[in-house]
C-alpha cells in the first residue's frame, strides 16, 4: 500500500512539476480556462496513474484509478483557476492567501490519491 501511495505521489509530481505540464496547460490552469488544456493536463495525470497502477495491480485497478483521476484532477484545477480569476490578488505569490489556495489544491489532490489507494486495496 505504501509503495502504491508513494508511486502515485511521484506520478502527481511528474504531472505537475516537469515538462509534462506545458505552458499552455499552466496558463489555462492559472485562470481556469480554456478547459481543453486543463483537460489535457488531467489526462496526463490519468495516463501516469493508469500506467503505474496497471503494472502494480492490473487492469481493473488501473481503470478505477483512471476513472477517479481524470474528473477529479480536472475539477480541482478548474476550481483553483476560477478562484484565481475571481479573486485576482490570489495570483500574486506575495499574497499569503495565494499559498492557502495552492495548499488546498494540493490537499485535495492528495485526498484523491489516498482515496484511490484505499479503493484499490479494498
Amino acid at each position: 500500500m505504501l509503495v502504491t501511495l508513494l508511486l502515485l505521489n511521484l506520478c502527481h509530481w511528474a504531472g505537475d512539476y516537469t515538462h509534462l505540464s506545458t505552458t499552455k496547460m499552466l496558463n489555462a490552469k492559472k485562470l481556469g480556462k480554456p478547459l481543453t488544456p486543463i483537460l489535457t493536463h488531467a489526462g496526463v495525470h490519468t495516463i501516469l496513474f493508469f500506467t503505474c497502477i496497471v503494472f502494480l495491480h492490473g487492469l481493473q485497478a488501473a481503470l478505477l484509478a483512471a476513472v477517479i483521476q481524470l474528473p477529479s484532477h480536472f475539477i480541482i484545477d478548474v476550481w483553483k483557476g476560477k478562484m484565481n480569476a475571481r479573486f485576482t490578488p490570489l495570483q500574486n505569490p506575495l499574497n499569503k492567501f495565494h499559498w492557502w489556495v495552492f495548499g488546498i489544491d494540493q490537499c485535495l489532490h492528495q485526498f484523491i490519491i489516498i482515496i484511490t489507494v484505499f479503493l484499490i486495496y479494498n
